[in-house]
Order: C-alpha cells, then structure tokens, then sequence
C-alpha cells in the first residue's frame, strides 16, 4: 500500500512540477542544410544555439519511417496526423496548428482516443506524466474547437510505443507525439 502512495504522489509532483531542463547529450551532426544538428541556421548562415522549434514534418499513425512522413505530405489526404512536440515539453509547436485544425475538424464529432508518447530520456514515470500532459494539450485544442469533451479518452504509453528506434535528434522528434486513434 506504501508503494501505491508513494507512486502516486510521485506522478503527482511530477504532473504539477512541469518539465526539467535536461537536454539529451547526442554528437552533432550536419544534416541536409548543413548546419549542425540542435542548432538553428539564420538567414546569413550562422547559428543561433539549440533550436527548440525545429520543424519536422507531422507523421502519420500508419508508418512513420516511410519517406511521406519525412517530406511533410502527411494529413493532405484527408487522414489523421500526430501532432509532434518539442524536448520536455507538452504545449502544441506553432508548426503543428494546421495540422491540429486539421484534426479537429476530422474528429470533431466521433469518439477519439489520445495517445500521448514520449522519447526515451526521462524515466518511465516522468515519461509516462509527459504523455499525460500532451495527450490533454491535444485534448484541450479540439475541445477549445468544438469537440465534445466526453468523447475524447487519453492515455499514455511514456516511452513504451516508440515509432523510430534509431538514435538521432530526427528519430526522437517522431518519438515525441500524440496519436488520434479512432475505435
């Protein structure tokens, strides 16, 4: 019994507490534009520090490693997209508004379960709180849109449902989403 409480005040503090600042420590890489991998390029080339808005293309529940998940073409044939997150954090990227109004307006009156999913740093019950936290920002989103609150379910899979298993800033990005999953 000790062991229940203790565990759930435990989510608790971690649900109320927000996110740590720890990043991941990973070797930088150039990638396609040639700057480094974290960091962001301005218009003049240089960079600007640890890029938090990266964009990377919302992927879809089907296949996320195949090659329309990559080049952005996801969600424009009318199908449900996951809506990424950022590192540590639970709030809706500016990036992923359209493909959230898309969303909405595709579930906006059937019964939707959010799956909130994680990267695999952070332990498995911060994990598990983070998905929580994002699986309710998508909740709240399609509520705020119109979407009737009692048909919305929400769980979390923390780092347990992963749908890219490689080691790169670019694989832990897709890891880092919510997927709609229709009954």
């Amino acid at each position: 019994m000790k062991n229940v409480a203790f565990l759930s005040a435990t989510v608790a503090m971690l649900i109320l507490s927000g996110c740590s600042s720890k990043e991941p420590a990973i070797d930088a890489t150039a990638n396609a534009n040639g700057s480094s991998v974290g960091t962001n390029a301005n218009a003049n080339g240089s960079t600007t520090g640890t890029d938090s808005n990266a964009v990377i293309a919302p992927v879809t529940n089907a296949n996320a490693n195949d090659a329309s998940a990559t080049n952005g073409t996801n969600g424009s044939d009318g199908q449900l997209v996951s809506i990424l997150f950022d590192y540590d954090k639970f709030n809706i990227r500016e990036d992923m508004q359209e493909p959230m109004s898309k969303n909405s307006a595709l579930v906006k009156d059937k019964a939707v379960k959010l799956e909130g999913n994680c990267d695999e740093f952070g332990s498995d019950e911060y994990n598990y709180a983070l998905g929580l936290k994002r699986a309710n920002a998508v909740k709240t989103a399609l509520v705020n849109s119109g979407a009737n609150p009692d048909s919305i379910t929400m769980v979390s899979f923390g780092e347990g449902n992963p749908v890219c298993l490689e080691k790169t800033q670019e694989c832990w990005a897709k890891n880092r989403r919510v997927d709609f999953k229709l009954p």
